[in-house]
């Protein structure tokens, strides 16, 4: 392998891959990714045999081949080097990397591609298309509220569920649930799967927040794919059956309320400073005209009111600050509904403009 390429793309590359690599590993290839002349570019793949990673950049082929290499050494390399210079690699005798860039030369021992995981290949046949933009909001929208305790393995995904037209995300720990939904299918498909928080949040990273760009999605029997630009990730998908979600939505709704998304935010934020730990409660006191709310640790106690057209009796309820600020945060317009049953029910969350979205939390028991 001889070729030649722009040391800042080549370090764009190596940093787009880079979350696909094992830190802790029992396997010593899985600390390398792959570089591959493809044609006209240079390929670059990382996996940890859970996810996978592909990125193909400009380059120079000279002579074709392949090879793999160490990772974080040659990301250290690469940061030494100016962006804007032109970089030469090429192989010697025994799998031995040859890196060049002005007066600088390294040499690094590499492994055959050989001895690395094969990925599977990108179907764009059964793919379908959104929005990067579209898709990135809604996976924000409901990633906070999956589980990270590894011992609840199906919500330590993002249940994805394709039908008539919709694609729905729904994500929950089991104290909180989130759920957002567009019209982004075609109608024909359908699939129910749990994908892994993992290569959502980096698929988060590498999109930004304001991408139109075009994203093509794949959903295989036993894993997903995500496509866009040059780069490309798959992903392993969770397997078990997620919880039936829709029973936890509150149907029911003695109380609702409506809100200032603003006011409710920074009055929960105020209150969330008194509140001992993040496992911690506030409490939240409906009257006729007022919304109360009040916090106290061992050293600060914290108390204010919003004026909310309530005329029913008194109504007490406790939560945990952050689970109101993570889905306030997420709701996207002016106003909110807030609907309520009994003290010890799931409260409904919702956007006053209706947008897809819903948010339920359970309250804490009152002291």
């Amino acid at each position: 392998m001889k070729l030649t390429c722009r040391a800042s793309e080549l370090g764009n590359g190596v940093q787009t891959i880079q979350s696909a690599l094992s830190s802790r590993t029992t396997l010593p290839i899985l600390l390398n990714f792959l570089m591959e002349s493809c044609k006209s570019k240079l390929r670059l793949v990382s996996t940890d045999l859970q996810m996978g990673v592909t990125h193909h950049i400009p380059a120079e082929i000279e002579e074709e081949g392949s090879i793999t290499i160490p990772a974080r050494k040659f990301s250290d390399i690469l940061h030494t080097l100016p962006s804007d210079k032109d970089v030469f690699i090429s192989m010697a005798e025994e799998n031995r990397v040859i890196v060049k860039c002005g007066r600088s030369r390294f040499t690094l021992n590499g492994t055959p591609k050989a001895e690395y995981p094969v990925l599977p290949e990108f179907n764009k046949k059964n793919a379908f298309e959104v929005k990067g933009g579209l898709l990135v909001e809604m996976v924000k929208k409901t990633i906070f509220a999956a589980s990270s305790d590894e011992t609840r393995y199906v919500l330590n995904g993002v249940f994805w569920v394709g039908t008539g037209g919709f694609l729905e995300m729904v994500a929950t720990d089991g104290r909180r649930l989130a759920s957002a939904k567009g019209s982004v299918l075609p109608k024909e498909r359908q699939f129910r799967i749990i994908i892994p928080t993992k290569i959502l949040h980096e698929l988060v990273s590498l999109l930004g927040d304001d991408s139109e760009v075009p994203v093509l999605v794949n959903v295989a029997e036993n894993q997903v794919g995500f496509q866009w630009g040059e780069t490309t990730m798959t992903s392993r998908l969770v397997e078990g059956n997620f919880p039936n979600y829709e029973q936890v939505i509150p149907s029911k709704k003695d109380i609702r309320v409506s809100f200032s998304t603003k006011d409710l935010l920074l009055i929960t934020k105020q209150a969330a400073l008194c509140v001992p730990d993040r496992a911690g409660s506030v409490r939240c006191r409906f009257r006729n005209g007022a919304f109360q709310v009040s916090a106290a640790d061992q050293t600060s106690e914290f108390e204010d009111e919003l004026p909310i057209d309530y005329k029913g009796d008194d109504f007490v309820i406790a939560f945990n600050p952050h689970y109101l600020i993570d889905g306030l945060k997420c709701m996207g317009t002016d106003k909110v509904w807030i609907g309520l049953t009994t003290p010890v029910s799931p409260a409904l969350i919702e956007p006053e403009a209706e947008n897809g979205y819903k948010y339920v939390v359970m309250p804490m028991r009152l002291s």
